[in-house]
């Protein structure tokens, strides 16, 4: 059975956490919206348009000091 789109970010989020690279990214994009939903409690907000990627802001690429092979990471 496919995964869906929520479960296969969500598994994403999850790998990525796993090798550490939550630390040097940031999710950004209509993605960030559901996890929002949670944080931000009580605000009625619904986008009207969600991309399938999943978009991250690497914010200091050059302080980076890990080495992660993200195409391995994310033989899913």
């Amino acid at each position: 059975m496919e995964k869906s789109q929520y479960e296969l970010c969500v598994e994403v989020l999850k790998r990525f956490n796993a090798a550490g690279m939550l630390e040097e990214v940031i999710l950004i994009g209509s993605w960030c919206i559901p996890f929002y939903k949670e944080y931000f409690t009580g605000v009625q907000y619904s986008p009207s348009v969600r991309t399938r990627d999943v978009d991250f802001l690497v914010a200091a690429p050059d302080k980076i000091k890990v080495s992660i092979n993200i195409a391995e990471l994310l033989n899913l």
